[in-house]
């Protein structure tokens, strides 16, 4: 799979006053595009950038501007998702032949395998997020089915994430922290439940059936790590399903019942490893906790997973 994206040469903010440094930055972060500035007006641009394991976020305030993202057209697999939250003006956001016209109260996400536009004249003042549609519980050809169409309202699912995901803008030193971890895993599931219900109508009754059913099976899972008795089978018998069928839902996303129990419980375990309130806990407490017994194997499968050893981890928080 194809990394979200590579990690920005650098986190907190950064300011710039013309419009050709601005333009590289966005594309070393995100994916490359082709900028251009409102004519005869002085550019003024803010970013603050913090990245979460394969969530980036962005706190973008620039001038009147249009990007433009064109396809890579080298065959090269691209799975990310990309979301726009306005904080306050506006702008026009472009894909698959739609336009939508997106300000604050609504979001807008593209796919970046895929050309889009964005033209903002009044000017930007907007949160981005990339991550994979795997972490959104997408399949890659359901994105372009909610790609530049305005998404949320009062009330509702909406009016609990969107202004969530606004209200992070000012506060993304918390990705930072300790908490990071947590705050970003928050922060997908509650994207990934908004798209979900967003893509729901757009779904033929059978598949609607199996994307609500991958949904299910995630979220007891998430419930369960801690259960030493969790398997395909159990989960499939939970489910009221075939461990068959269950396999079969989990390939349609790329991968296998066990493997998504395995990658879950890896990173609740990375999670609890920074987690000051479980500096007591040893690494073999934490890891027994999640049906590792065999140490030597929870930090090869670790390591394997997030590039450094347990214990390297909570040196580092």
């Amino acid at each position: 799979m194809t990394a979200v994206a590579s990690i920005p040469a650098w986190s907190g903010r950064r300011s710039f006053d013309h419009p050709e440094p601005f333009g590289s930055s966005v594309s070393s972060m995100f994916r490359p595009v082709v900028f251009e500035a409102a004519p005869r007006k002085r550019f003024t641009s803010d970013i603050e950038a913090h990245r979460v394991d394969d969530l980036l976020l962005a706190h973008v305030d620039a001038s009147p501007h249009e990007i433009w993202h064109p396809a890579a057209g080298d065959g090269e697999a691209d799975d990310a998702v990309k979301v726009f939250v306005p904080l306050s003006g506006g702008a026009v956001l472009s894909q698959e032949g739609r336009e939508a016209v997106l300000r604050p109260g609504l979001l807008g996400l593209v796919a970046t395998d895929r050309d889009y536009r964005i033209s903002a004249d009044l000017g930007f003042d907007f949160l981005i997020l990339m991550l994979s549609h795997r972490e959104l519980g997408l399949q890659r050809d359901e994105v372009p089915q909610l790609a530049a169409s305005p998404l949320g309202a009062a009330g509702g699912l909406e009016g609990v994430v969107v202004p969530y995901l606004a209200n992070l803008a000012g506060n993304l030193g918390v990705f930072s922290g300790t908490s990071g971890g947590r705050v970003a895993r928050t922060t997908r599931e509650l994207l990934s439940a908004l798209l979900q219900a967003q893509l729901a109508p757009r779904l033929s009754e059978a598949q609607a059936s199996r994307a609500g059913l991958f949904e299910q099976a995630r979220a007891h899972i998430r419930r369960n790590l801690d259960d030493r008795s969790l398997s395909p089978g159990t989960i499939a018998a939970a489910l009221h399903v075939s461990p068959r069928h269950l396999q079969q839902i989990f390939s349609e996303h790329g991968e296998t019942v066990a493997g998504h129990v395995r990658a879950e419980r890896l990173d609740a375990a990375r999670l609890d490893l920074v987690d000051p309130a479980r500096a007591h806990l040893t690494i073999a407490d934490i890891a027994a906790g999640y049906g590792f017994t065999d140490g030597a194997h929870f930090t090869r499968a670790f390591k394997e997973a997030f590039g450094v050893t347990p214990s390297a981890c909570r040196a580092r928080a």
